[in-house]
């Protein structure tokens, strides 16, 4: 009996054995770490081509990523997203552990921004095939702005200009609006219709290159309004037989202070400048936020102007 009774505790005993060293080995198993990829997003590098009242261009768009894990990771797309609008680069393909790729995102589409803001919050996305979001990043992009009183350096740079600034120098709104020369060297006073006024931008090039350089024609930009919409720059349609305008010649004061003549094909010497000016026309019951004009960089705001 005794002997029966030592042959169970022994048996028991080692049951009991069997059973803790299981769930040691279970338990040493699930604390090793699992094999899989970590990517991570290490840097980001965004450059401005140029900035519309509802959009931004892109020069360049360059992400690096990190595989920190242990497997290869198998990227499908990289996505920057603001709002409604994104840009995705789907050439990106794997990274092995501990290595490192730079991605660079196509830069042929826009971005979309609201208008009157500063700066655009957007993400930075790294996506598998599965839709698995592997990395994410939260980014700022800050808008360049230039205001009345602003110098703005490199105008028309993508059109081989040199050193030639662009000064702004008042803004208006009137009923008439100014444009010529004409043949004869003739300008002419147009009147807004009825319901509409004119803002007009008054500016000076500035040629400080060492060579002398003519000034790019500005006839393409919008503007934006507190309504939220937006107007191309004017020009009679056509020129002084615009009727629906009442083109009439134009005195010397109004020359004078509403310019009429944008600056653009004028040959500047070094140091020499010329006034200039773009025309919009928008309703007389809205306001204007900002404008961009083409070959000039940043979104223009607009301040205190006089009326």
């Amino acid at each position: 009996m005794k002997q029966k009774t030592l042959y169970l505790l022994i048996i028991g005993l080692l049951v009991l054995a069997i059973v803790i060293v299981s769930g040691c080995i279970e338990e040493e198993a699930s604390s090793e770490p699992s094999a899989e990829s970590k990517i991570v997003i290490e840097a980001y590098n965004i450059s401005i081509d140029d900035v519309g009242v509802d959009k931004l261009y892109f020069d360049s768009i360059k992400v690096l990523l990190r595989n920190e894990g242990s497997t290869l990771a198998k990227i499908d797309k990289i996505v920057l997203s603001s709002g409604k609008s994104k840009i995705e680069d789907t050439l990106v393909g794997s990274l092995n552990p501990r290595e490192e790729k730079e991605a660079s995102l196509p830069t042929y589409s826009p971005l979309e921004k609201e208008i009157g803001i500063d700066e655009v919050k957007g993400t930075i996305s790294v996506i598998d095939s599965s839709g698995k979001i592997l990395a994410e990043k939260n980014i700022t992009i800050q808008i360049p702005i230039a205001r009345i009183g602003d110098t703005i350096p490199n105008v028309g740079a993508d059109i081989d200009k040199h050193n030639l600034s662009l000064t702004l120098l008042s803004w208006k709104e009137s009923n008439i609006a100014v444009d010529g020369p004409y043949v004869g060297d003739e300008y002419y006073t147009f009147t807004a219709k009825p319901g509409m006024k004119f803002v007009i931008l008054i500016y000076k090039f500035q040629n400080n290159w060492i060579r002398p350089q003519e000034t790019p024609y500005l006839d393409a930009g919008e503007i934006a309004t507190n309504k939220g919409y937006i107007y191309p720059i004017w020009n009679p349609p056509l020129g002084i037989h615009s009727e629906e305008y009442k083109p009439r010649k134009a005195t010397p004061e109004e020359i004078k202070t509403l310019i009429g003549d944008s600056g653009g094909y004028e040959d500047l010497l070094p140091e020499e400048s010329v006034k200039g000016c773009v025309v919009f026309e928008i309703p007389e019951d809205q306001t204007t936020i900002e404008a961009s004009i083409a070959y000039v960089p940043p979104l223009i705001k607009y301040g205190e102007g006089s009326k």
